[in-house]
């Protein structure tokens, strides 16, 4: 389904592509605006004191004007030759899922097949509307359409039993083939098909086509198994690798069985990313800094500032911050609909997410099936340096982050910039130059290739600083623009069973403590336990921190607590909490430097968490611990243990002990 953006919550919107760029090179923007006429400009978002940067900016269009997108995937079969009075015959598998309404299943020529909320099957011909079939949700169904000169006639089969339930002639129909649709009329007017589609066969002009959806995607184009060159066209991005009429769930490995996974998953609100033309070209000087960007473009309704990253055209610095786009994508345009969330504030980008119906993989689709699928060309209306979470009423992602980077630039310290993703698709080659590297305040999502490129630079001596909570959690895959995730079991959606695998590597997903080698307590020391958005609590030093090997980072600090305020919950321990906990994976050396306690009853460890000592430790565990290790290459592993820690960095013309370790950390692993 087509339709143009709902502005009445943002007057602009849109999204910066590629939104990593080196200096001396160059990006696009793509924009959707209320006014034809709004100024832009290019602006700093990492320094107290906002700069204007004086970049070439290239106009592609005269004016701006809002942008229309589609919404709901489904299949377009190849154009055929007529087939005369030949004949011809299309087969299809179909498993209905929740549809709220009357959606078409299928559309050839002047026929269709559609489906209501309650499972009931119409068939139209050019003489009306015929009641067909009852089916029911979760089950496969084979249904086949046939025409000749004779007229057109119906088949309904169900999967399981290979059993003919239903079967009607129209003797006399037209019988001329046309355009073929599936799960979809194609007029992109109405709501696409929930549910999941098969293998497919057409018997036309002579000739037989059969496709066979792959385990590995997702794909726009598929060529049939008798011609590659006869390809379906895939409109925007269904779910691949799902479980299909052929899963006996004896096989959860498609590796193993593709044929039992070969069938995709159709929603009414997928997306496949916007194709709007770029608006703007943005030309990065050179010599530009590294630095967290904006297009800020006004209009008569208000300001937005669209974020992007700029990194050094050489490494230029001791230090790289690593931002964690894969998390800022996973949340992005997040609806939180009021009805399930109680929010305690409001912000624009949930309500423009809500008004134009968009999903983040936080998100369920209208069946409830988890949103897995994602990509980076959207709108991403909650990625703001303005932003605040409505469930906690405070800061979140981006604004935490730049704290870190304003608080560095402020002290006098270099900084690069590099994101996550720059990681993913350079390996080692990206943070080689740097001794050390520090993560933004959430880094939650990982790919495999990330993770391989971090082990690298550890095993180079490299130095890590983890100054964040929930880190390292979620395993995700990239193609191109598209990231994916399978939670697996969560609280969030539960995928189902059988596909736990991604499509895009075929690789399991889920999160990476249930993976094995890279799981965070062998990693960092510290596993994600506890969550709330209760209020946060400061630190208190421990006896490590007094050893000589690492009395360097608190040089300069009183006794007392290490952050009693902060813009997240009001501490530097809180919302999302990691601790170390006793495990053969944890490292030997490791020391813990400081820890919080004394969170109220909303904070509880996670169920699923295993530990050794049962519900006897599980009461120890509701606490955030600071720690450090030297690991094997050389370096060393500083972990804060908390999503609130970069919150609690000082002000302009501030202090505090949470800032005097950052500017102690940020020396020694300079060294």
């Amino acid at each position: 389904m087509r339709k143009p953006l709902n502005h009445s919550a943002m007057p602009v919107a849109g999204y910066i592509e590629p939104w990593s760029v080196k200096a001396g090179a160059s990006t696009r923007a793509h924009l959707s605006c209320v006014d034809p006429h709004a100024s832009f400009r290019i602006v700093s978002l990492d320094r107290d004191e906002q700069e204007v940067a004086e970049w070439d900016l290239q106009r592609h269009s005269g004016s701006f004007k809002v942008r229309d997108f589609s919404l709901g995937s489904w299949v377009e079969l190849p154009a055929l030759p007529e087939t005369g009075d030949a004949g011809w015959k299309l087969s299809f598998e179909f498993l209905p899922t929740q549809n709220e309404t009357r959606k078409t299943i299928c559309v050839l020529g002047d026929l269709a097949v559609s489906i209501d909320a309650d499972g009931h099957l119409d068939i139209a011909t050019a003489d009306g509307n015929h009641a067909f079939a009852q089916v029911s949700n979760e089950r496969w169904y084979e249904l086949s359409v046939s025409g000749s000169s004779a007229g057109l006639a119906a088949t309904l089969v169900a999967s399981a039993r290979r059993t003919e339930i239903a079967s009607v002639d129209f003797p006399g129909a037209a019988h001329h083939i046309g355009r073929i649709c599936i799960g979809s009329d194609g007029s992109g007017e109405t709501k696409s098909f929930n549910g999941r589609i098969g293998r497919i066969s057409l018997d036309a002009a002579g000739r037989r086509c059969s496709w066979r959806f792959p385990t590995r995607g997702p794909v726009e184009r598929l060529g049939s198994v008798e011609d590659s060159a006869l390809a379906l066209t895939i409109h925007s991005m269904p779910t691949f690798c799902v479980a299909s009429a052929r899963f006996t769930a004896e096989v959860h490995d498609p590796r193993l069985e593709p044929s039992h996974f070969d069938a995709i998953h159709l929603h009414d609100d997928d997306f496949g990313g916007f194709d709007w033309p770029a608006d703007l070209t943005i030309d990065i000087p050179a010599d530009a800094r590294a630095g967290i960007f904006a297009l800020e473009v006004t209009t008569g309704q208000g300001t937005e500032r669209l974020p992007f990253f700029v990194r050094a055209a050489k490494p230029s610095a001791a230090l790289a911050f690593l931002v964690p786009t894969s998390t800022y994508l996973a949340y992005a345009d997040e609806r939180l609909p009021p009805v399930r969330y109680p929010w305690h504030g409001s912000d624009r980008g949930h309500l423009f997410a809500l008004d134009n119906g968009f999903l983040c993989l936080y998100d369920v689709h209208s069946d409830l099936s988890g949103v897995s699928l994602t990509s980076a060309r959207r709108p991403r209306a909650t990625l703001r340096d303005d932003y605040h979470y409505p469930l906690s009423n405070c800061p979140h992602l981006l604004p935490v982050d730049l704290q870190l980077l304003k608080f560095y630039a402020r002290e006098g310290i270099d900084i690069d910039i590099l994101t996550d993703r720059d990681l993913h698709d350079e390996g080692y080659a990206a943070v080689a130059a740097y001794r050390g590297l520090l993560t933004g305040s959430h880094p939650e999502y990982w790919s495999c290739d990330m993770m391989k490129a971090l082990d690298g630079y550890l095993d180079a001596g490299g130095n890590l600083a983890y100054l964040g909570g929930n880190g390292f959690y979620w395993v995700v895959a990239y193609q191109g623009e598209t990231m994916e995730l399978r939670r697996v079991k969560s609280d969030i959606w539960t995928g189902r069973p059988g596909e736990a695998h991604m499509s895009i590597t075929g690789e399991p997903g889920g999160n990476w403590e249930d993976r094995g080698l890279r799981n965070p307590q062998s990693y960092l020391g510290v596993t994600y336990l506890i969550m709330s958005f209760g209020p946060s609590r400061p630190y208190g030093r421990l006896e490590g921190s007094f050893a000589p090997e690492h009395r360097w980072l608190f040089d300069g600090i009183a006794d007392g607590p290490i952050g009693d305020g902060g813009t997240v919950l009001g501490g530097a321990a809180g919302y999302e909490i990691d601790a170390v906990v006793r495990s053969q994976e944890t490292p030997k050396n490791l020391v813990r430097l400081a820890t919080a306690d004394g969170f109220d009853d909303s904070f509880q460890v996670r169920p699923e968490v295993w530990l050794a000592d049962g519900n006897v430790e599980r009461e120890t565990l509701r606490r955030a611990d600071m720690t450090i290790y030297r690991h094997d290459g050389g370096g060393q592993v500083f972990c804060t243990g908390s999503v609130a820690w970069i919150g609690a960095l000082p002000g302009p013309g501030e202090g505090n002990a949470v800032g005097t370790i950052m500017k102690n950390l940020a020396e020694g692993f300079s060294r």
